[in-house]
């Protein structure tokens, strides 16, 4: 099975192997973690679930704003109250993730939904995406001084701009796509792909780069810190309604087990109905877990919001937003609409 890495400069790509495609994913959280306090909260909880389970299913997530509603239900016993231990991995990177979820270590999975179309086209045909976790946490952050909003980035093509992003992710997906809808490419900046997200923070801050794009909450963390700008979210480029991160599982675990997936996800559609219907409450609960200041992560937050059910217009959005995954060279043809099995939302 073959994927593709674009070259920086325009929409062709060349020949990636599936080891090197799961090995070039980028490292978008690395350096971000939950905090030591936080894990303790989330092993109380994970011992008072595993007392009274009648199911049990293992989740392997990201430590990103998307997966807001998932810690909260599990600090507030959610999963213990509809009888079901949701076994918590936290890993730094979607690589891992979705290794861990083929490899039978993980049932579901919180991830960017590139990972899994990407994966799927390139031959692991037993994925699929079965539900929405988080929307509009992907930005385009602009350094201070540089570009003030996307109309000027998009006015500085051929001006050496520096832009930066990573490989075959959400966040390239929004650097591309704000250029693509506007009539520019790669080739119109000074671009340059980086290892993980924590390095374009740190360019920002040293002034290396002028545009990168970033995932909420290190995104909020960078603005507030640098006096940056917000241009453009994931939102603006494949619409309000889309998620930029997903649940995904494997066929066999959808017929082996669909009334504890949908059980599952009828919690996190709780969890994300006490974030909406609380949100200062739900910042309390959720900023020991984060580990980032209060007033950071209640404007990421704000930002990254829950989005548990996937429905048309977001079904829509992840379609249309796979163009550009074409584009890149990623991809040769449109497979949304064999990794969507939504069926099972609560």
């Amino acid at each position: 099975m073959t994927f593709h890495l674009p070259d920086p400069h325009i929409g062709a790509g060349r020949p990636l192997r599936r080891r090197g495609f799961l090995a070039g994913l980028c490292a978008c959280c690395t350096g971000l973690a939950v905090a030591p306090a936080g894990l303790a909260l989330l092993a109380a909880a994970d011992r008072a679930e595993a007392a009274t389970a009648q199911g049990t299913i293992r989740v392997g997530h990201l430590p990103a704003g998307c997966v807001s509603h998932l810690l909260l239900a599990k600090r507030r016993g959610l999963f213990e109250k509809a009888g079901i231990n949701a076994k918590l991995t936290q890993f730094n990177g979607p690589a891992d993730n979705i290794l861990a979820l083929q490899s039978g270590t993980l049932d579901v999975m919180h991830n960017p939904w590139t990972t899994t179309v990407a994966a799927y086209a390139g031959g692991s045909n037993n994925l699929q995406i079965v539900g929405g976790s988080g929307l509009a946490g992907i930005a385009l952050v602009a350094r201070a001084g540089s570009v003030k909003n996307i109309n000027e980035m998009i006015a500085a093509a051929g001006s050496g701009l520096r832009v930066g992003t990573l490989h075959l992710d959400t966040l390239e997906l929004v650097t591309y796509g704000s250029m693509a809808m506007r009539g520019k490419s790669y080739k119109d900046y000074a671009m340059q792909f980086f290892p993980s997200m924590v390095g374009m923070g740190e360019a920002i801050s040293s002034g290396a780069m002028d545009v990168v794009s970033l995932a909420q909450p290190y995104a909020q963390s960078v603005v507030a810190q640098n006096n940056a700008v917000y241009l453009a979210s994931s939102n603006d480029v494949w619409g309000p309604e889309a998620p930029d991160c997903v649940i995904t599982t494997t066929k066999d675990y959808m017929q082996s087990d669909p009334q504890l997936l949908t059980a599952y996800m009828k919690v996190l559609v709780e969890g994300a109905h006490q974030f909406y219907a609380d949100f200062d409450a739900a910042i309390d609960d959720l900023q020991p877990i984060y580990g980032v200041p209060k007033p950071i992560l209640a404007v990421a937050l704000r930002r990254q919001a829950p989005n548990p059910v996937i429905r048309d217009a977001g079904a829509y959005g992840i379609r249309n937003a796979v163009k550009y995954l074409i584009d890149l060279g990623y991809l040769k043809t449109n497979v949304a609409d064999e990794v969507l099995a939504l069926r099972l939302q609560a």
